[in-house]
């Protein structure tokens, strides 16, 4: 009875980007809500990047209990400056005012999101990607930044080749638009342990960055800086006391390192030398 009441509160749904780690939950969850509220009842409204409307029309013809359960929404049309065409219905059922998606640096199709109207104010999502000036800015003074950190610093290479963020870039994009708070999520299973962070270093180093910089006119202040884990529930209340909890969470998930007796493949600094090297799909 839960578990339905909690599929039909559910109005929308975002996708970043259609790599299958990000998306393919959607076809159970699809079937599941249409099965307890009724195919065609109460759509949602998904909110995806093209190729995913494609797939899922596709894996209708073979799996139809999806069928009518969506009310599709491109990313693309929720770039500046065009106007959200279900502004309404996401004002009139969840309560946004604002619903903006940002293209960022992954892979074709990857897109950032920042709304308006959420139960912690302003939120924004950075999706999977390299650092976003332009996510930065849109999203200035945001009151929760959700932000992928896959690799730990001193990793910048690593990230770079596979187009995502260490844990500093993340804070640094979170420094940039003035967030109010920070959740960093999206962490290599290659790596399954919190990444080193120290806080007091940190927020030392943005000060001195920021007295520098330009484009950040007023100090950085601290705020707090989550480490999602699975099954996490952040509400407005509770984000400063998660960010309390890192220690705890590092006792969890001991650092162990990879076993360095299997192949060596060249490094993310060598890759990086080869010309070209985005061209060559068989480097990455």
């Amino acid at each position: 009875e839960n578990f339905g009441e909690l599929l039909r509160n559910i109005k929308a749904v975002w996708i970043s980007h259609p790599h299958a780690d990000h998306h393919l939950g959607i076809l159970r969850f699809l079937t599941e809500r249409n099965a307890i509220c009724g195919r065609g009842v109460d759509p949602i409204i998904l909110i995806a990047p093209v190729n995913m409307f494609r797939f899922l029309s596709e894996y209708s013809h073979v799996d139809p209990r999806i069928k009518d359960s969506y009310i599709s929404l491109d990313c693309q049309d929720l770039v500046p400056p065009k106007k959200n065409p279900l502004k309404d219905k996401l004002e009139n059922e969840l309560g946004i005012t604002s619903c903006v998606a940002i293209p960022v640096a992954h892979c074709r199709n990857s897109f950032a999101v920042v709304l308006d109207g959420t139960a912690f104010g302003r939120l924004a999502y950075s999706g999977d990607c390299r650092p976003s000036q332009r996510f930065a800015d849109i999203a200035a003074n945001t009151d929760l930044l959700i932000h992928e950190a896959t690799f730990e610093n001193g990793m910048e290479d690593e990230a770079t080749l596979k187009r995502h963020c260490t844990v500093g870039e993340a804070l640094e994009v979170g420094r940039r638009m003035r967030a109010k708070a920070i959740v960093l999520t999206h962490f290599s299973q290659r790596y399954p342990r919190i990444p080193p962070l120290n806080e007091d270093e940190y927020f030392n180093s943005a000060i001195s960055n920021g007295a520098n910089d330009t484009s950040v006119p007023e100090p950085v202040d601290r705020f707090p800086i989550v480490f999602a884990f699975d099954f996490m529930k952040l509400t407005p209340n509770n984000i400063t006391t998660a960010s309390k909890l890192t220690p705890a969470l590092r006792l969890l998930y001991p650092d162990e390192s990879e076993d360095s007796s299997l192949p060596q493949g060249p490094s993310a600094k060598e890759i990086l030398n080869v010309p070209g090297v985005f061209a060559k799909t068989e480097l990455l």
